[in-house]
C-alpha cells in the first residue's frame, strides 16, 4: 500500500491527492500496478530536478595535485566562453561536455584523460553554406613540467604531452587546445548532396587526355627528328 507522508504539506501533494482521487473513481486504487507502477513512498518533490542539476567546472586547477587525488572534471562549458574557438565558428552558440579523470599510471606518469563532447557550426569551405560538425574528441594527455625532462622521451605512444610547469592551469584552455586540435583544416560537407542543396554546383569535369596513344604532333614532331638525323 502506498504510504504518504507529511499530510500538512498540502502544496506538494496536491498531484498525488488528484491521482488517488481518479483511482478512487476508476475503482483501481488498491492495483496500482494497473497504471504501469507500484507507488511506495515519495518524500521529496524535488528528486528529479535535483539529479538532472549539471556539476560547476572549476576555473583553474592544479593538474598535479588533481592526478595524485585521481580526481574528475565533469561539466559544461560554453562555447562562447572559448574565445579563440568561437573565432573560428559561424555560430559560438551551445556548450561543450567535459567528462575528465586524472591519476597517475603504472610508469608513475600523471595523466588526464576522458572525452569532450559538442557540436560547432562552421561553414563549408565547397558551398560556402553552414555545416554542423558533432565533434566527440579524445583526450589523453600525460603532464610534463618541461619538454628536456626524461618524461617527455619515455611518453607513451597513445598519450599527448601537457606542459604543464606550474600548478595553475585555466580548465577553458586545456578544453578549448584539444577543441581545436579536433577541427578539420578544410572544413566540407561530406556529402556533396549537401551542397548542392545550399545551391552548389560541381565545375564539369574536364575530358581526361588519352597518353596511351601519341598525340598527332609529337608523332610528326619524331617523324621529323628522324628524317634529319638521316640526311
Amino acid at each position: 500500500m502506498a504510504k504518504w507522508k507529511r499530510e500538512s504539506d498540502d502544496g506538494h501533494r496536491a498531484g498525488f491527492r488528484a491521482w488517488r482521487q481518479r483511482g478512487e473513481q476508476v475503482g483501481n486504487l488498491n492495483n496500482y500496478a494497473e497504471f504501469g507502477f507500484i507507488l511506495t513512498e515519495i518524500e521529496h518533490a524535488y528528486i528529479i530536478p535535483r539529479l538532472m542539476q549539471i556539476p560547476t567546472l572549476p576555473d583553474r586547477i592544479d593538474p598535479w595535485q588533481l592526478a595524485a587525488e585521481n580526481g574528475r572534471l565533469d561539466g559544461e562549458l560554453r562555447l562562447a566562453a572559448l574565445p579563440r574557438l568561437a573565432a573560428l565558428l559561424e555560430h559560438a552558440n551551445g556548450t561543450v561536455s567535459v567528462a575528465l579523470a586524472a591519476g597517475v599510471d603504472e610508469q608513475g606518469l600523471r595523466f588526464v584523460e576522458g572525452s569532450l563532447q559538442t557540436e560547432v557550426e562552421l561553414i563549408c569551405q565547397r558551398c560556402l553554406g553552414p555545416l554542423r560538425l558533432p565533434l566527440r574528441v579524445a583526450v589523453s594527455l600525460a603532464l610534463i613540467r618541461a619538454e628536456s625532462e626524461p618524461e617527455f622521451a619515455r611518453l607513451p605512444s597513445q598519450r599527448e604531452p601537457l606542459l604543464a610547469a606550474g600548478a595553475d592551469l585555466a580548465v577553458a584552455d586545456l578544453v578549448e587546445d584539444e577543441l581545436l586540435l579536433a577541427l578539420p583544416q578544410i572544413p566540407r560537407h561530406r556529402d556533396a548532396r549537401e551542397c548542392e542543396a545550399a545551391g552548389y554546383h560541381a565545375p564539369p569535369s574536364q575530358p581526361t587526355p588519352n597518353v596511351g596513344q601519341p598525340q598527332a604532333f609529337a608523332a610528326l614532331a619524331s617523324l621529323l627528328q628522324d628524317s634529319k638525323r638521316s640526311n
